[in-house]
């Protein structure tokens, strides 16, 4: 079996290099693009960050080679497989990403090149995990690729959104989140003291997603910054919550196996996915149908932006969605829609939060934990929870 390890693990190395060669090959024909999109010597500091991401990238999976074998076994396999291919697409994009940093704001087409990078980047990781299942090739390898290749694209896509002014400064402590528990757990381990192990989470999967969707949506140029810095206050909630809990769990502030946590625990769940969005739920209907007869919005300031579409469509889009929401039907598909119906209205007619404002919160509530109680048919629920694959 060594033997076999040494010569696949040889087999790996010459595919690494392959990986390199596709890497500086992509990283070149970018360069040679914003050279000539540019023009001004903004392409010679893209392509230093971007190298830098490239060459971080490459020494990880340089390094975790001899992790290329199935969960269960000790054999490497000479193979990278389809799912760990699709990774380190996402590596490549969140290298030519790394590029914009510190650089002037494209303008034009190539305003929307940082965006489509990352929202590329996001579709795939929803389903490299889902092909390394499908096809039998799920390693260890794909596992730290994956952790890897997630944090730092997050933290890159976080310092863009910023430096877009389209995030606040502080919203960084979260894109470096996952570093600084790392850090903090090995600070505890240097000076003695034990850290316990996390419980399993219901949520914490469910939400590292919503957090990188967003951020991806945020970096659309078309998304105001003013709905983006009043989303970020919102989002922040329950990505802050579940570090916090954890960071108490791994410190034994926390004890998970206590009576009094799991009691705790099992209120929390109760007010947070049961009756808080119920609650949201309910106002959000109602607030989305006051909004629709007190405005009937011509959204004036969208006029002579060629925002021209039919009101009456429209507005009977958001009725139904309003309708959909206060009976639980595909309620974060309708949070979704009256959360737009609650975006543009800010944008055209100014932050109210007796009317627009709370419309806003109570979809953002709904879309991060569902319907809640007395909800009549929620089939997202089953795709929003599921591992794809598993």
């Amino acid at each position: 079996m060594v033997i076999d390890n040494q010569q696949n693990l040889m087999l790996l190395r010459w595919r690494w290099l392959l990986v390199a060669i596709v890497y500086m090959a992509s990283l070149l024909l970018g360069y040679n693009f914003l050279c000539q999109a540019w023009q001004s010597g903004r392409e010679v500091q893209w392509l230093v960050v971007a190298t830098a991401t490239m060459v971080l990238f490459l020494s990880i999976f340089w390094w975790a080679l001899h992790h290329n074998h199935r969960p269960a076994e000790a054999t490497l396999l000479p193979f990278l497989g389809y799912g760990n291919g699709m990774t380190l697409a996402r590596g490549l994009c969140t290298a030519l990403l790394a590029g914009f940093l510190l650089a002037p704001h494209p303008t034009g087409g190539l305003a929307w090149l940082p965006a489509i990078l990352y929202t590329v980047e996001r579709l795939l990781d929803y389903f490299d995990g889902y092909v390394a299942r499908l096809t039998g090739q799920e390693t260890k390898l794909g596992t730290i690729l994956d952790m890897e290749f997630d944090c730092v694209g997050f933290l890159l896509a976080v310092l863009l959104c910023i430096q877009y002014g389209k995030l606040p400064v502080w919203y960084l402590v979260l894109g470096l989140a996952r570093y600084l528990f790392v850090l903090g757990l090995w600070l505890r381990k240097q000076a003695g003291n034990p850290n316990a192990a996390l419980p399993p989470s219901d949520h914490g999967r469910m939400i590292a997603g919503f957090q990188t969707t967003f951020v991806s949506i945020v970096l659309w140029p078309s998304v105001s910054p003013l709905i983006t810095l009043l989303a970020s206050y919102l989002f922040a909630i329950p990505l802050c919550y579940s570090f916090g809990r954890d960071w108490l769990v791994v410190s034994h502030v926390l004890d998970p196996e206590a009576r009094l946590y799991r009691t705790m625990r099992q209120t929390i769940k109760q007010i947070f996915e049961r009756w808080l969005p119920t609650v949201a739920r309910v106002v959000g209907a109602l607030l989305a149908g006051w909004l629709l007869w007190r405005v009937e919005p011509t959204f004036a300031a969208y006029a002579g932006q060629g925002f021209a579409a039919p009101w009456t469509a429209l507005a009977v889009c958001w009725a139904v969605a309003a309708v959909l929401l206060l009976l639980g039907v595909l309620g974060r598909f309708a949070a979704l829609a009256l959360f737009c119906l609650a975006a543009l209205d800010i944008l055209a007619n100014g932050l109210h939060w007796t009317d627009n404002g709370l419309l806003f919160i109570c979809t953002l509530i709904v879309l991060h934990l569902g319907s809640g109680q007395f909800a009549l048919w929620q089939p997202e629920e089953r795709w929003v929870h599921m591992k794809l694959g598993a």
